[in-house]
């Protein structure tokens, strides 16, 4: 047999290189992010955010544990999405912070 070879088989040859056939890889459910504003009727404002432990930073926000949220408790939720990663959860945070309150209010009417 050829060295190549050796690794169908499962058999590595004289170089110490592992062949496992074990795939590191996390769940999908795990890495998601969810996307979320939430309003606060006290203070008349909505806060945009995003996160991987969703029920956390909501706990976070209505138990004043967060210092741009802290003054607005109770937080409710008016909207939420999740994306599969946090680069395109970040993006889509940073385009409903760049909503002026108007445009922000119509895409919550329009995506609930």
């Amino acid at each position: 047999m050829v060295e190549h070879d050796l690794a169908k088989v499962g058999v590595a040859g004289s170089s110490p290189v592992s062949r496992s056939n074990k795939r590191k890889f996390a769940l999908p459910f795990l890495m998601c992010y969810t996307v979320y504003i939430i309003y606060s009727e006290t203070l008349d404002i909505f806060y945009k955010g995003q996160t991987q432990d969703f029920e956390n930073r909501i706990l976070r926000h209505n138990n004043g544990w967060e210092k741009a949220t802290r003054h607005g408790s109770p937080w409710k939720l008016v909207w939420s999405t999740v994306k599969p990663d946090r680069s395109s959860a970040v993006r889509l945070e940073t385009k409903l912070k760049n909503l002026s309150r108007e445009r922000l209010i119509d895409f919550i009417r329009r995506n609930m």
